[in-house]
């Protein structure tokens, strides 16, 4: 079964960032859910088959956050939001380990950033 891949341009922050994205109705497609505050990321697992995962992102924090995923291939980020608000982020995961961190300002080197594994 060959599943087709959209490509979704996500603009704010300071770039446009291309963003693949899962189609609709891929019912193997792995949940995620992500708590972005004040300097953390607190997923609820680390490590996933390979394959699409959504991370379904609240900021629970007080200042702007966003996610970005690099590893095995992958490089996206989602769209920056506000405290209080939500966004998701769609990837599809090889076998390999991923770098997962906030890209706004210097909230990586301020210790938000984590790693997920694909197994």
């Amino acid at each position: 079964m060959l599943a087709s891949t959209a490509l979704t341009l996500t603009v704010g922050g300071p770039a446009a960032v291309a963003t693949p994205q899962v189609p609709t109705g891929i019912s193997d497609t792995a949940v995620v859910q992500v708590r972005e505050g004040s300097f953390f990321i607190v997923l609820q697992r680390y490590r996933f088959r390979p394959g699409a995962v959504q991370f379904r992102i609240k900021n629970v924090g007080w200042h702007r956050h966003a996610l970005s995923v690099r590893g095995a291939g992958v490089r996206s980020t989602s769209a920056v939001i506000e405290p209080g608000e939500r966004t998701t982020l769609t990837v599809a995961l090889k076998k390999g380990r991923y770098l997962l961190w906030c890209p706004v300002g210097h909230h990586r080197q301020r210790g938000m950033w984590t790693w997920i594994w694909a197994r």
